[in-house]
C-alpha cells in the first residue's frame, strides 16, 4: 500500500458512516416498496441535508479534529490534497445521489421540475463545498452557508429573469422548467465553475491561524453588532444565571446571523409572493414548493438542531466544557441553562421569525394571520422543540457539533422504528390473547371501553402524550443532564448503549398506547355487532316494523330475537331474559348516515324519514336504545347504552 491509497483511504474512512446514512434514506422506497409520509420526510432530510453535509465533510473534518496545519505541513503539493479530497467527495456525493434517483424515480420521472432542481443542487453543492467550508473554518458553517448561496442564487435567477421578461408571473417552475432561457444554465454552470475554480485557489493560499477556539468564521468572525449593544451580552462581576445566559446567547452568534439571513430570503420571497401558494394553482410543483424547499428545510429542521447541539457542541470541541464544571455554579444550574437556551432559542429562530415574516405580509389584506395556519403552527412548534431536545441530547451524548448534528436524525429514526416495532407486537399479542380470553363476556366491561372515543382528537392526543412522549422525554432529559456531567466516550457503541433506553421507553409506550386503542376498538365492534343484529332480528321477528302504532308497540324478549337465528352467541348471551319496546319516533327532517346491506349510505335532508326506537332493558341493568330507519333494509343509525 503506497501513500497515495493510505491518504485516500484516510479521507473514505470518516465519510463511511455519513455516507450509509445517507445511502439507506434515499433506499428507503426500494425497501418498503412504496412512498409514505416517512419515507417521503426522511428522503428530504437525506438530500437537502445529507447531500451537502457529504460535500463539506472532506475538509470539515480536518477543522473538526485541528489536523489541517497538520495536513497542510506535509511534503505534499496542496493541489494534489484538493484532488485527492475531491475525488473522494464527488464518489460519495454522486453514488448517494443516484441512489436517491432510483428510490425516487417515479417522482423524478413524472416532474421533470424536480428532476433539474436536483440535478443542479448536486453539482452546486460539490462545487461549492471546498471554499465555504475554508472561509468558514467548520463542517457546519460550510453547510448552513453552501445552502444560504444558494438560495441567494436562485432567487437572483428569478428576479434577472423576470426582469429581462422571461417570466410574466410568479412561478418558479419556469425557472426549471420547459420555459427556454439560455441564461438559466449558463447562471448555474458559471457559478459552480467559479465555486470550484474559488475553492481550488482558497486551499493553495489558505493559513492557518487561531488558537483551539479561534478557527471557526461563525464563532470569531466580525461582529455586526453595535459595540452598545454588544457590551449587554458581557459578562458582569455578580449574576451567575445572567451570566451563563449571555454566555449561551453569544455562543449561539452563528445562529443567529444564519437566522438573520434566513429572515431576509423569506421577506424576499414573501413580497415576490412565492412565500406561500397561489390559491387556485393547479401546479403540483408550484413556486411555493420548490423556492422555499431548501429554505423551509433550513428553518423547520436544520435551525433547531443548531439550536440544540451548537453551544454544548462548540464547548466540548474546544475543551472548555470540562473547565466550565469547575466554576462555582452547580453543574445542575448550568445544564438547565443551556437546556432551556437551546429550547428557546429553537422556538424563536425556527416558529417565531416565520410566522413574524407571513404575519406581516398579510398586514397589507387586513387579515395578518390569513397565511398562518393556526393548527399547523402547533404541530410546528412541537417538531421544532422535539427537534430542540434531540440535538441537545446528542450534543450531551457526543464530542463536537457536527457530530451532533449528524445523529439527531438516526437517532429520531431509531426511536420511530422502536415505536413502530411496539405497536406491531401490540397487534399481534392483542390479537393472540382476544383469540384466547374473552374479555368482553362482561357487559357492563365492553360498554365503559366502548364509550371512550379513541377516534376524538382530545383523547388522542392525551394517550400519545401519557403514553408515549412524556416517559419518554423524561429519560432523555434525566440521561442528558446525566451525560452533561461526564466525560463522554465519543464512540458508535457508547452512543447507541445512550440510546437503548429510549428506545425500551418507545417500545413500551407504543406498546401500551396500541394495545389500549386496539381494546377499545375491538370493544366497540362487538356492540355495534350486538346492535346490528339487534335491528336484522327485528325485521326478521317483524317485517310490519313501518306499520307500528306508537300507542301500541311492538314488544319482544331475547327469546324471541334468538330464535330468528341471526345472533351470534355473544349477542345472546348479552340478550338474554332482555325485554325489548319497538316504537315509532317523531318523524324528522334531516341527513343521516347509517347502514343499508352492511355499507354506509346517506339520507338526503329534503326528505322527512320515519325512524324508530327499540329500548330494551339487560338482565345486567343496562337499559339500550337503538334507532334505526323504516324504510326495509336499513340500519341502524344509533345506539346507545346506560
Amino acid at each position: 500500500m503506497n501513500a497515495k491509497t493510505t491518504r485516500i483511504l484516510k479521507e473514505a474512512r470518516p465519510l463511511f458512516w455519513p455516507w450509509c446514512a445517507v445511502m439507506i434514506a434515499g433506499a428507503l422506497p426500494l425497501a418498503s416498496g412504496s412512498h409514505t409520509d416517512w419515507t417521503e420526510a426522511i428522503g428530504a432530510v437525506g438530500f437537502f441535508g445529507g447531500i451537502p453535509l457529504l460535500a463539506t465533510l472532506a475538509f470539515g473534518n480536518e477543522f473538526q479534529h485541528r489536523t489541517l496545519s497538520l495536513l497542510l505541513s506535509q511534503p505534499i503539493d496542496r493541489m494534489e490534497i484538493w484532488r485527492e479530497k475531491s475525488s473522494i467527495t464527488v464518489v460519495a456525493v454522486f453514488s448517494a445521489a443516484m441512489v436517491f434517483y432510483y428510490g425516487w424515480r417515479s417522482a423524478l420521472q413524472q416532474d421533470p421540475t424536480l428532476r433539474v432542481f436536483a440535478g443542479v443542487f448536486v453539482i452546486v453543492m460539490i462545487a461549492s463545498a471546498t471554499f465555504w467550508t475554508l472561509f468558514a473554518r467548520s463542517t457546519m458553517g460550510g453547510f448552513f452557508l453552501n445552502g444560504l448561496a444558494l438560495d441567494i442564487l436562485l432567487l437572483s435567477l428569478f428576479i434577472v429573469g423576470r426582469a429581462l421578461g422571461y417570466w410574466t408571473a410568479l412561478n418558479w417552475d419556469q425557472i426549471f422548467g420547459a420555459t427556454p432561457w439560455p441564461g438559466r444554465s449558463i447562471a448555474t454552470l458559471c457559478y459552480a465553475g467559479v465555486m470550484l475554480w474559488l475553492g481550488r485557489r482558497t486551499l493553495a493560499r489558505f493559513q492557518v491561524t487561531g488558537g483551539m477556539a479561534g478557527d471557526d468564521w461563525l464563532m470569531v468572525g466580525p461582529s455586526v453588532m453595535p459595540e452598545a449593544l454588544a457590551g449587554w451580552f458581557r459578562c458582569r462581576p455578580s449574576g451567575a444565571v445572567l451570566n451563563l445566559i449571555r454566555k449561551e446567547l453569544r455562543l449561539l452568534r452563528p445562529l443567529w446571523l444564519i437566522t438573520l439571513l434566513a429572515a431576509v430570503a423569506w421577506t424576499c420571497l414573501t413580497m415576490l409572493g412565492l412565500a406561500v401558494p397561489r390559491p387556485g394553482s393547479a401546479e403540483k410543483r408550484s413556486g411555493a414548493v420548490i423556492a422555499v424547499s431548501v429554505l423551509g428545510l433550513l428553518t423547520t429542521l436544520i435551525l433547531p438542531v443548531l439550536a440544540g447541539s451548537l453551544s454544548l457542541g462548540e464547548e466540548r470541541t474546544s475543551g472548555t466544557h470540562s473547565w466550565h464544571m469547575t466554576l462555582p455554579v452547580s453543574a445542575r444550574r448550568q445544564w438547565l441553562v443551556k437546556l432551556l437556551m437551546a429550547l428557546f432559542a429553537g422556538f424563536v429562530c425556527a416558529v417565531l421569525l416565520p410566522v413574524l415574516v407571513l404575519s406581516i405580509a398579510g398586514l397589507p389584506s387586513g387579515s395578518p394571520f390569513m397565511i398562518v395556519d393556526l393548527h399547523v403552527g402547533m404541530l410546528r412548534i412541537l417538531c421544532v422543540l422535539l427537534l430542540s431536545l434531540a440535538s441537545f441530547w446528542c450534543a450531551s451524548a457526543v464530542n463536537g457539533t457536527a457530530r451532533a448534528a449528524m445523529w439527531v436524525f438516526p437517532m429520531l429514526i431509531g426511536l420511530g422504528l422502536a415505536g413502530e416495532f411496539g405497536g406491531w407486537v401490540a397487534q399481534k399479542l392483542t390479537d393472540l390473547a382476544l383469540s384466547r380470553f374473552n374479555p368482553f363476556a362482561d357487559f357492563g366491561f365492553t360498554n365503559a371501553v366502548s364509550n371512550i372515543q379513541i377516534f376524538g382528537v382530545r383523547t388522542n392526543f392525551m394517550l400519545l402524550t401519557m403514553l408515549f412522549l412524556v416517559p419518554t422525554l423524561l429519560v432523555a432529559v434525566i440521561q442528558s443532564y446525566r451525560l452533561f456531567r461526564s466525560q463522554v466516550q465519543d464512540s458508535i457503541l457508547s452512543v447507541v448503549r445512550n440510546l437503548l433506553p429510549l428506545a425500551a421507553m418507545a417500545f413500551v409506550g407504543t406498546f401500551c398506547l396500541l394495545a389500549f386503542l386496539t381494546l377499545v376498538g375491538d370493544a366497540q365492534r362487538q356492540m355495534w355487532t350486538m346492535f346490528y343484529e339487534t335491528h336484522e332480528a327485528i325485521e326478521k321477528v317483524s317485517p310490519g316494523t313501518p306499520n307500528l302504532d306508537a300507542a301500541h308497540p311492538l314488544q319482544l324478549t331475547g327469546e324471541d330475537l334468538a330464535k330468528a337465528g341471526l345472533l351470534s352467541e355473544q349477542t345472546r348471551r348479552w340478550l338474554g331474559n332482555a325485554t325489548i319496546k319497538v316504537a315509532p319516533a317523531k318523524a324528522h327532517v334531516g341527513a343521516y348516515t347509517g347502514w343499508r346491506n352492511s355499507g354506509s349510505i346517506h339520507f338526503p335532508p329534503e326528505k322527512a324519514y320515519s325512524w324508530y326506537l327499540a329500548t330494551f332493558h339487560l338482565p345486567s341493568g343496562f337499559n339500550c336504545t337503538l334507532a334505526f330507519m323504516g324504510e326495509k333494509g336499513y340500519g341502524v343509525l344509533g345506539g346507545v347504552c346506560k
